[in-house]
């Protein structure tokens, strides 16, 4: 998906630069610091597209990492509780590393009358030690741990972009300014400065 994402920004930030009208706010709303480099600002524009490249890398790799720790609990539970992993949720794994067998999972959750979350017999699972009931529950924690700061870093990703595109809008305003002068106010009450800008 990430992937899609990165190409589809990509060739959309190339067919749109051969269109002149697009203001630069929006085109670093679509990839950081290329407004930036619209109106000259390289430094700033090379902050921007470098933080961009930095957050997508670790975004991809918290989620890559957490998709194998994945991998690995699963083949885990596989060895050491009898699990058929085919379609399993997210749900069941939690429960799993929770409770040392089927028949322990359901009979708790009868005597709290929650009906609707106890296995059937296709879902079964035993643990061949109480040990590696919690190394699996380590690993399915740690998994979850990645793909939650993969979320984080991709919420990271959209700030990196309205940052973008408002600093894009603060240049393009800056070079419109002619001039602006600072003027004193002496008054009988009160005394200050006075800003004036000239577009």
């Amino acid at each position: 998906m990430f992937k899609k994402t990165i190409i589809a920004l990509t060739f959309s930030g190339i067919l749109l630069s051969e269109t002149p009208g697009i203001h630069p706010a929006v085109r670093s709303a679509i990839l950081p610091g290329w407004g930036e480099t619209v109106l000259g600002n390289k430094k700033r524009a090379r902050i921007f597209t470098l933080a961009e490249v930095t957050l997508w890398t670790a975004c991809l790799g918290a989620y890559t990492f957490s998709y194998r720790q994945a991998l690995e609990y699963e083949s885990f539970a596989v060895e050491h509780a009898g699990v058929d992993v085919n379609g399993k949720n997210h749900k069941y794994w939690v429960d799993i590393g929770n409770y040392i067998d089927l028949e322990h999972h359901n009979a708790e959750h009868l005597r709290w009358r929650i009906m609707d979350e106890l296995y059937d017999q296709d879902d079964e699972w035993i643990w061949d030690s109480a040990s590696n009931m919690k190394k699996f529950e380590a690993m399915r924690i740690n998994s979850d741990l990645l793909a939650k700061r993969g979320m984080d870093i991709f919420v990271a990703v959209a700030v990196n972009h309205i940052i973008s595109a408002i600093d894009a809008l603060y240049l393009s305003r800056l070079v419109k300014v002619e001039s602006f002068a600072v003027l004193p106010m002496f008054g009988k009450n009160s005394h200050g400065l006075k800003l004036q800008i000239y577009f």
